[in-house]
């Protein structure tokens, strides 16, 4: 908000510069009323005066606002003038131009300097507000914020920054609300107006948040957030082609905004455009190399492009960006069990089993992981290994559960009266995904011991389930094809 107040420091110096002026006989006036002077009077005729020091000062100090150079404009103030140093409209300036170059203590100092002139200086209350906001003295804020608000309850700069609060809070509903009362007091802050879009957007408030957002391009077509804004709510309407349109206009005025091309190749994506939506998210991922959405969002669609060398490469790339993303573990090692790469998928179905183990809400299925890793180890030819692991595994379970009876049948010589028994209680099973679950392994544990047709059975009722919520859903519809 301080940083804004920068804007209207232009008009105030100008003001200044032409009240400095105004004494000075108007131009063409002198030039009508001049008399007729000859070459060689031209010649003798002195230089033109220099301005005071207080026209020169504002000038000066006019272009270095101009150009951006807060530093040197806080230096230029000490060249101020004694006819100006009780102005405090230059004080106010300065002011803002520390709290501009984060120097807060020196910002409060010269707002309280203008408030022993005008205690209630409106402008200087809020500085001092937003410098203890700023150095995270919330104490001092809040006491000044409330100061300001009881004397004006709809003041632009303290409803905006509560807002902002409340946005980081995700109380978006209060956030509107504060935003709201901002724009009661600035219908034309562009700052409340995005704020009102923004959370209007996140509360549903759809068409409120379009009619903002227009608004905001309106005043100013170039405004990339508030096109990006609109793309998402042409995309709520599933008008691809429209949201597409939207993002590509807001990535002509802010072309690396990571956001702006995540958003891209979701539209893309939706159109069947799944080569061009990749590109979109390669991109976003040279912008941000370090954060792992992109790669995320490029597994997923490789993996559903069954282009899975490119997938794997992407997952790992979420490893690599966020080690405590947990699902792209178990995505990897899917996909690294069914490129047979036995050994790296067991790495990754245990990082995912220990993942699950931390967490009392997922813990109960870690019986599934185990039963892959033991797979991974027979298919190595390592009957050892997965005995090892089955064993472990049965002492963490309860063992009249119909998963202990599955986890020990994997363990066990195969028997057929075992199989029997255990199909009874699959048939008997209530959840559909636990069922499911069952099923797929029944068929795994016939694809080890090489009963490829029974194993195909098994896996055929898997996928007649038509309910993919579980991971081995997509295991069953490989093995069917192999």
């Amino acid at each position: 908000m301080i940083k804004m107040k920068l804007f209207p420091v232009v008009a105030i110096l100008s003001a200044l510069i032409l009240t400095a002026c105004a004494t000075k006989p108007d131009s063409d006036t002198a030039e009508k009323e001049a008399p007729l002077i000859t070459k060689e009077e031209k010649k003798s005729e002195p230089k033109k005066e220099k301005d005071p020091p207080n026209i020169q000062f504002a000038k000066e100090l006019q272009a270095l606002l101009e150009k951006g150079d807060t530093k040197g404009a806080i230096d230029h103030f000490a060249k101020i003038p004694k006819s100006l140093e009780g102005d405090l409209d230059l004080k106010m300036i300065l002011g803002a131009l520390y709290y501009s170059d984060s120097q807060f203590d020196n910002a409060i100092s010269v707002a309280n300097k203008v408030l022993e002139i005008d205690s209630k200086n409106m402008d200087a209350l809020e500085l001092i507000s937003m410098a203890n906001y700023a150095k995270g003295d919330k104490t001092s804020y809040s006491q000044i914020a409330n100061k300001i608000l009881k004397q004006d309850p709809y003041n632009p700069a303290i409803n905006i920054q509560k807002a902002q609060d409340y946005v980081l809070n995700k109380k978006y509903k209060l956030a509107r609300q504060s935003y709201a009362k901002a724009l009661k007091g600035d219908p034309e802050n562009e700052d409340a107006m995005f704020g009102y879009a923004q959370t209007s957007y996140y509360t549903d408030e759809l068409k409120t948040s379009k009619v903002y957002f227009q608004k905001l391009i309106d005043k100013n077509p170039q405004n990339s957030a508030a096109l990006a804004y609109m793309g998402k709510l042409a995309y709520n309407d599933e008008n691809y082609l429209k949201a597409i349109s939207y993002v590509e206009e807001a990535l002509k005025y802010d072309p690396e905004n990571y956001d702006y091309w995540m958003d891209y190749g979701t539209y893309l994506r939706y159109l069947g455009k799944f080569d061009d939506a990749a590109k979109a998210w390669e991109h976003a991922a040279t912008i941000e190399p370090d954060y792992f959405l992109a790669y995320a969002y490029l597994a997923g669609n490789y993996d559903d492009l069954e282009k899975f060398d490119l997938a794997l490469k992407n997952y790992h790339k979420v490893i690599e960006t966020n080690p405590n993303y947990y699902y792209a573990y178990e995505s990897a090692a899917i996909l690294e069990y069914h490129q047979k790469n036995y050994a790296e998928a067991i790495k990754l179905f245990n990082t995912a089993y220990n993942y699950r183990a931390s967490d009392p809400k997922l813990n109960h299925l870690n019986w599934a992981y185990a039963l892959m890793i033991a797979a991974c180890y027979y298919k190595m030819d390592n009957p050892q290994g997965a005995k090892k692991v089955i064993a472990a595994q049965l002492k963490k379970m309860d063992y009249n559960s119909n998963e202990y009876a599955m986890v020990r049948f994997f363990g066990d010589t195969y028997s057929r009266n075992a199989e029997s028994q255990l199909t009874q209680k699959i048939n008997k099973e209530s959840d559909s995904n636990i069922k499911g679950k069952m099923l797929f392994y029944m068929g795994l544990y016939c694809e080890i011991i090489k009963a490829n047709e029974l194993a195909k059975e098994y896996y055929g009722k898997v996928t007649n389930m038509q309910a993919p919520m579980f991971f081995e859903y997509r295991i069953a519809e490989w093995g069917l094809k192999e």
